[in-house]
């Protein structure tokens, strides 16, 4: 596995939307930290998460991980790159991850553009 970003803060799954297979994962100021981060991952054909985590490390699988999270089948078959979350604990499969950094609260519009529920 590739380690892509990693914060020690708080995320929780903010929205989903099913039709543009978009997931962002949002942490907000929380106590200790004047800014909010937008995690967003777009083209989502699996996802296995937690709707909360303490913190957050993002690595890309290996192929070998890949297949044996997916299956053989399944790690062939299905587009885009395995994100794995935490050490493997969740993961995304996704055709790109982003993320922004900004001064935002959860009342802000995202970075992203509008996503439906998030301003």
């Amino acid at each position: 596995m590739s380690k892509i970003a990693e914060w020690e803060r708080e995320f929780q799954v903010w929205q989903y939307s099913v039709s543009h297979s978009m997931l962002l994962l949002r942490s907000v100021n929380v106590e200790g930290f004047e800014t909010r981060i937008d995690v967003l991952f777009t083209a989502v054909e699996l996802m296995h998460l937690q709707p909360y985590c303490a913190r957050l490390e993002i690595s890309e699988a290996t192929s070998v991980e890949r297949g044996q999270i997916l299956g053989d089948q399944l790690a062939a078959e299905l587009p885009g790159v395995l994100y794995l979350l935490n050490g493997g604990e969740s993961y995304v499969l996704a055709r790109r991850c982003s993320w922004h950094e900004d001064l935002g609260d959860h009342h802000s519009p995202s970075k992203f553009g509008p996503l439906r529920g998030t301003e």
